[in-house]
């Protein structure tokens, strides 16, 4: 997968460089989950399904199918410039206008939020990778 090697960089007791992402979870080209983290994306999906914590196990908690459904997260790394919870909101927003929201959507409700320039490209990103996502 061009991963043989990670790096993690620990600075001042805390994780450094892992940059900052927005994330979807996919249930059959239908987005049931959407998410922003500063954490490497492998991690935030581990805690995803494994913390007891609620909120932070979030989809497991909300999604009990997470155990018997093939599921894909993709991920997208984020500007430093924009806010994590902009895009979030932004990004659901956008999958509840076009109909890319799962009926068994976990997430937070869309909030109908104005899409800025800096939002469009990542939002085309995004949509064109979940509608051919099993094209060749």
């Amino acid at each position: 997968m061009g991963r043989d090697l990670v790096e993690l960089h620990i600075r001042s007791g805390d994780l450094a460089d892992s940059g900052s992402w927005v994330y979807v979870w996919l249930l059959e080209r239908h987005v049931i989950y959407v998410g922003t983290t500063g954490l490497p994306p492998e991690v935030r999906t581990w805690l995803h399904l494994h913390d007891s914590d609620p909120d932070i196990g979030r989809v497991k908690a909300r999604y009990p199918r997470v155990r018997v459904d093939s599921l894909d997260v993709i991920a997208f790394r984020l500007p430093e410039t924009v806010p994590r919870p902009k895009i979030k909101a932004a990004v659901i927003a956008h999958f509840s206008a076009t109909g890319l929201l799962s009926e068994h959507y976990v997430g937070d409700p869309p909030q109908y939020v104005s899409i800025g320039e800096e939002v469009s490209p990542l939002l085309h990103l995004i949509t064109n990778r979940i509608v051919h996502s099993e094209d060749g």
